[in-house]
């Protein structure tokens, strides 16, 4: 290629890449599709103001890419997102990440921790105060997930962004230091929570264990596996065999499915533990209100299925309780008696919805349906039966929610 035609090539590339027109695409789908554009907790007409005000500013694609994928981070919603991911992107949670943070009398502490993963195996534990993050202090590191579209976090959004930080970026790894409790700061280098995560992919869909004094109570636990549909033939043989020792209880651990899943794998677990059909979960759409000015909502059902188990149930949930994982909380909650133990899960908004962009080559995934529990309360906002935090590692790297459930178990 000659300099003219390299010159031709770069003009074109330049009369290609319309920063403004991408802008818009991206803002008008939220405004029509995103289920939770309306909220009380951020100003979204504010923070659309700040991010399109920086348009103009943008040279190429990865830069307008950059613009939305933060613009996304500002609403709080792992399942808003924008890709394609570069590496030094933010990890997404809680998917890939495990800490789970939270500033306290402006200290950054570690709330909860994912049994088993590098956090929880370098001995970081509930209670630690991180120091610094990847030499950066915590209010700071808090910040930069947003970089220059947000330059006032809120509280929450600040909360957001310290998970975020503390959970690295998709490639590097993490350097922190941390402070346990009474102990002094140490340095910690931890493998990239993505890199994690795809170590992930041998485990089996889901796994059965027996604990109690007389390993008499059963624990299910399906491992991140609730969009793979023969998850549903995996828990079937699990329960068979779970009934066969006919145990005193049996626990559903729903702990480990992040990455959310599909209604079917959902209404096939579901389905062992009711006699009859049930409710389970509650849509509404609030695009077509807004297009057609129609509302719509309907009530999903769960039908039985074999093999039942009729006895005592619980059902065990915390951060790394995601999307579908939520969904099968509720409606464990909804449709039988189970006691639900744990914390506040996932928060994986709404049903994930997909949307490729035209003008920027990027592709968007949100929230298109609100749900609900059949009473009406958000999924987001459900409260377990026996609240409990941490849910997934206690202070001492025990497992709290297991101990509940014995503990509750032992007093009936």
């Amino acid at each position: 290629m000659n300099a003219q035609d390299a010159q031709t090539a770069q003009s074109e590339e330049a009369e290609a890449f319309d920063a403004a027109a991408a802008w818009d695409e991206f803002e008008q789908l939220l405004r029509a599709k995103y289920a939770y554009i309306e909220r009380d907790d951020i100003d979204v007409e504010a923070q659309f103001a700040r991010s399109r005000a920086l348009v103009p500013g943008l040279e190429d694609e990865d830069d307008l890419r950059r613009l939305l994928h933060r613009t996304a981070l500002t609403f709080m919603d792992p399942h808003l997102i924008v890709g394609p991911f570069a590496d030094d992107d933010y990890a997404i949670v809680m998917t890939a990440a495990d800490v789970d943070m939270r500033f306290r009398n402006g200290k950054a502490m570690v709330i909860d921790v994912r049994r088993g993963s590098p956090a929880f195996e370098a001995g970081i534990r509930p209670g630690d105060e991180l120091i610094e993050i990847d030499g950066e202090s915590p209010d700071t590191a808090a910040r930069l997930p947003f970089g220059g579209v947000l330059p006032d976090p809120s509280a929450a959004q600040l909360d957001y962004g310290l998970t975020l930080a503390a959970n690295g970026r998709r490639g590097p790894p993490r350097n922190m230091v941390v402070a346990g409790q009474g102990e002094p700061a140490r340095a910690v280098r931890l493998q990239s929570t993505r890199d994690y995560a795809r170590s992930l992919s041998d485990r089996p869909l889901v796994a059965l264990e027996f604990v109690g004094a007389d390993s008499d109570v059963a624990v299910l636990r399906p491992l991140n596996s609730l969009g793979n549909n023969d998850t549903i033939a995996a828990f079937d043989r699990a329960l068979a065999q779970a009934i066969e020792t006919e145990p005193r209880a049996v626990i559903l651990d729903m702990r480990e499915t992040p990455s959310g899943g599909n209604t079917e794998v959902a209404r096939s677990i579901i389905g062992h533990f009711v006699a009859e059909p049930k409710p389970y979960q509650m849509h509404r759409i609030p695009a077509f209100e807004r297009e057609f000015t129609v509302p719509r909502q309907f009530v999903e059902y769960v039908m039985p299925r074999e093999p039942r188990f009729a006895g005592r149930v619980y059902v065990l949930h915390g951060r790394w309780t995601g999307s579908m994982g939520e969904g099968i909380v509720i409606g464990m909650d909804a449709a039988t008696d189970a006691v639900t133990i744990g914390s506040n899960m996932g928060d994986l908004l709404g049903g994930l919805w997909n949307f490729d962009l035209e003008h920027s080559n990027g592709r968007v995934d949100l929230g298109g349906e609100t749900l609900l529990h059949i009473d009406g309360t958000p999924r987001e906002d459900y409260v377990a039966q026996m609240p409990i935090e941490p849910a997934s590692t206690a202070a001492d790297g025990s497992d709290p929610a297991i101990t509940a459930a014995l503990r509750h178990l032992k007093g009936q």
